[in-house]
């Protein structure tokens, strides 16, 4: 067997940088400068602006305004900011002396991220009662709130994106940051969509590293589709939208929130901010990055609600619990997407790993043969070493290669932590073993097995394997990552949507669903939605094509929806519940929104009645349960005035009159879908007689609230 190694040591040397932490990420790109290009997948975000380029930072600053004009002046772009933390493009070559500015905390390079019937779901949810105003003092449908979606795969001329008449176009703005006409002076990339206009003639979000897809467009019609005249209308159909197609980096969607909120306070209004994608790469597992603490504080400063899938990891065992003891060794066999990638780019798998009640671990590579005979190990890495390993080569007969890098650290947090990248070139499934050892004082370390793509991103597990006596197997717990994992996120799991009041209709909780807690012990998920086989708008433009359940044509072309399932499916039905509780009080802060949709989440014989866990965290959303309580919230002055509206005569054959001494600001009719029938302005009487005999719901909006009354037409 003919055999080459070729290694070679990666040195760290950031003497500028003292005082301040310097994230794992950013010295991986700082001791990559002035190298041949590497073979290993770049996960850090470089972005070209007047033909320079920049790389994409995420800093903690204890003085934000001095740190700003430190780095202006050095040529940098600030974009944006929460707290103490912001948002930056640096120059590449003004890098290393932006590490020496005084005043920055924390640093690291922004990382790359990826990404049942819609009615049964909604009835599931007890939505349908909210929008008729069941045992409410009026319907809901999100009228009056924003939700954002941050996304890829928009369809800007879906009809679910009208009001259930398909007349009025609910999309506000949507900001493309793939597109090359730029159009904005404080973020300086992406197009800005702004008017109607605008969003129909550009048609949908430019092609990426996604292609064209359709997620967004079926994200979009959960949380707040029109239903083009079909069953599958959307939680708050009702509301606002907005859609970002962000590059895929950290700083690229915190550049997203913020044009959201933005928008929200221009307009008015309360902001909901749907994310459903996962990553695992970035962070140390335990909700403690700098991505997290900027989130955290928009939610507290700016009472933005944010919403995040719990990830699609739920049946893979693709974390590894590593129990040290006396530093004994632990290993484990990752195994490889191979030999059907799940994608075109795949590379190889990404270990990542954290410390948890240790200081400081090391970790080691091995690959066996199928015969179990050892090819080759690599050096052993500490977290405490100044020297990572990059791009080891070990060639073998025919050409077939192992190729690895790592790096290793601290986390914002604290932890020590680790990152590899290992691909076997020409791998024969059952051919080779792939190992990772660990070893530590007393204590925990874990590991998770990710797919590593060629772009840098990917976000699918891979299992660990106990394949010989003594190793140890891997689990599904720990399986939530960014951003579910932060403290400013609500978690959503996802379950299969049942018959309402049916205790034979299985409900249960979806396979695929990621099990926490994250690694402070923190109860992830908070919530679970449905989000399996779940019914939605389809992109007309998608470049792969899905099953249609059913179409409808609108201005010359057609329309489909179609099934999708995983937590991308199960976020926006709470987004959309957070909106319906965000039109019957506005004033509700984000925490409240959080206590209120855990105190009436609903347990059943599939969740169990030993709530929380790490599986359904709190239980089943309850649409109707969470808006009753933000009812309760409004204060009694409202809730008398309420009670002095009366509706005469009812039953009609024609005018119905509202006695009221508040002035109407106007009156909505809708049928009992909720299909919006008319809408008269500043008037005390609504004239039916042009309507066949039935059910109707008048939407009586006042100044300081909305009041639904039903009315029977004869």
């Amino acid at each position: 067997m003919k055999k080459i190694l070729l290694c070679g040591l990666l040195s760290l040397c950031l003497a500028p940088l003292t005082a301040q932490e310097v994230g794992l990420n950013l010295r991986s790109f700082v001791n990559s400068q002035g190298k041949a290009t590497s073979i290993i997948p770049k996960k850090y975000s470089i972005q070209r602006f007047d033909d320079k380029d920049f790389l994409s930072v995420i800093i903690k600053a204890a003085d934000v305004d001095n740190v700003k004009t430190k780095l202006r002046s050095m040529g940098c772009k600030v974009t944006s900011g929460a707290g103490k933390i912001l948002v930056a493009f640096v120059p590449v070559a003004q890098v290393e002396n932006v590490l020496s500015i005084k005043g920055i905390e924390a640093i690291d390079a922004a990382r790359k991220v990826g990404a049942p019937n819609l009615k049964k779901a909604t009835q599931d949810i007890n939505a349908d009662y909210v929008h008729s105003g069941m045992e409410l003092p009026q319907g809901y449908t999100g009228k009056g709130v924003i939700i954002g979606d941050c996304d890829w795969g928009t369809d800007y001329t879906h009809p679910t994106f009208y009001d259930t008449s398909m007349n009025e176009y609910r999309i506000l703005a949507a900001w493309d940051q793939f597109r090359t006409a730029v159009n904005d002076t404080i973020y300086g990339y992406g197009e800005f969509l702004t008017t109607k206009e605008a969003l129909l003639a550009a048609q949908t979000d430019t092609a990426n590293i996604y292609d064209y897809g359709s997620h967004a467009t079926h994200v979009g019609g959960i949380m707040g589709g029109g239903g083009a005249g079909t069953q599958y209308r959307g939680i708050a159909y009702g509301a606002d939208l907005l859609f970002a197609t962000w590059k895929v980096s950290e700083a690229d969607v915190l550049n997203a929130y913020s044009w959201m909120r933005d928008v929200a306070k221009a307009e008015g209004k309360r902001l909901v901010i749907n994310n459903s994608w996962g990553i695992y790469h970035f962070g140390s597992m335990d909700g403690g990055s700098l991505f997290d603490e900027f989130v955290e504080q928009m939610s507290r400063q700016d009472s933005v609600v944010f919403t995040a899938s719990a990830g699609n990891n739920g049946d893979v065992a693709f974390h590894l619990a590593a129990k040290c003891e006396n530093n004994d060794t632990v290993s484990s066999e990752f195994q490889f997407n191979f030999p059907t990638p799940y994608a075109d780019n795949y590379w190889g798998e990404t270990i990542t790993l954290a410390a948890d009640s240790v200081a400081d671990f090391s970790v080691q590579i091995v690959l066996y043969d199928n015969a179990w005979q050892k090819i080759h190990e690599s050096q052993w890495l500490s977290t405490n070493a100044e020297a990572g390993i990059d791009d080891f080569i070990f060639v073998t007969n025919e050409g077939d290669s192992l190729i690895y890098n790592a790096i290793t650290g601290y986390s914002h947090s604290g932890r020590a932590i680790q990152e590899w990248n290992v691909r076997l070139s020409k791998y024969v499934q059952g051919y080779y073993h792939a190992v990772v050892s660990i070893t530590a004082a007393d204590g925990w370390v874990h590991a998770w097995n990710l797919a590593c793509l060629s772009t840098g991103v990917g976000n699918w597990g891979l299992p660990f394997v106990a394949s010989l006596p003594g190793f140890a197997a891997g689990d599904v717990q720990y399986g939530i990552g960014e951003p579910a994992i932060g403290d400013g996120m609500i978690s959503v799991a996802s379950y299969s949507a049942g018959i309402r009041n049916s205790l034979s209709t299985p409900s249960n909780i979806s396979n695929f669903s990621s099990r926490g807690p994250n690694l402070n012990g923190i109860r992830k998920p908070e919530i679970a939605a449905p989000g399996q086989g779940v019914v939605s708008s389809y992109s007309s433009f998608a470049t792969e094509t899905a099953s249609s359940t059913t179409s409808v044509d609108f201005n010359g072309r057609t329309y489909t929806f179609s099934s999708m399932s995983g937590t991308s499916m199960s976020c926006p039905m709470v987004s959309g519940v957070i909106a319906l509780m965000l039109e019957a009080n506005p004033h509700l802060t984000s925490e409240q929104v959080r206590e209120i949709l855990l105190q009436t989440a609903r347990q059943d014989n599939y969740t169990g009645h030993s709530l929380p866990d790490y599986t359904w965290g709190y239980g089943k959303v309850d649409a109707l349960a969470a808006v009753k309580e933000a009812v309760n919230k409004v204060s009694m002055s409202s809730v008398e005035q309420m009670a002095n509206v009366k509706v005469y005569p009812n039953p009609t054959t024609g005018v119905v009159n509202i006695a009221t001494d508040i002035p109407i600001k106007s009156i909505i009719v809708s049928d009992v879908t909720g299909r919006q029938l008319m809408e008269i302005k500043s008037s005390n009487s609504v004239d039916l007689s042009g309507l066949a005999t039935g059910i109707y719901y008048l939407n009586i909006r006042f100044s300081a609230f909305n009041l639904v009354k039903k009315v029977i037409k004869r």
